[in-house]
């Protein structure tokens, strides 16, 4: 299974580092390259955009910084909804609204890509030690 991720900020990045040293390979996309170095290597490959990232994987995660970011990302010019492959998942650990989670699960769902929502609770630390508490929401078959 391919995956990918998108945000590497202050969590995104220890979560994708925690994702690596389990064993899996990671195609990842930052808006600052920069951020990305340090995952880059035998087990990660920077895209140069989120849609061209969403065409190499079955599974993306994205934790992004707010809902504006998450939109752009998925639905923007460059965007990853319309690249992914039919029966995707894609699972969103980014702070956002219940709303907004729905208004995503329905694009991702006109498209025939899986949506899971997963918040996250707690801070660098945690997540350094994959020790974050994930708020799970999705339709059951997705969770299986």
């Amino acid at each position: 299974m391919k995956i990918g991720f998108i945000g590497l900020g202050i969590m995104g990045s220890r979560m994708a580092a925690n994702l690596q040293k389990h064993g899996y390979s990671l195609v990842v996309f930052n808006r600052t390259r920069a951020k990305a170095e340090a995952l880059l290597g035998p087990c990660g490959t920077f895209s140069d955009s989120p849609a061209k990232l969403a065409e190499q994987v079955d599974l993306l995660f994205t934790m992004l910084a707010h809902p504006d970011a998450v939109e752009q990302a998925a639905l923007g010019a460059n965007g990853f909804l319309n690249h992914l492959r039919p029966n995707a998942l894609w699972v969103d650990c980014s702070s956002v609204n219940p709303s907004f989670s729905k208004k995503m699960a329905a694009e991702a769902a006109r498209r025939e890509v899986h949506f899971v929502d997963a918040p996250v609770t707690g801070s660098a630390p945690p997540a350094a030690e994959a020790k974050l508490i994930f708020w799970v929401g999705a339709d059951t078959v997705d969770l299986e």
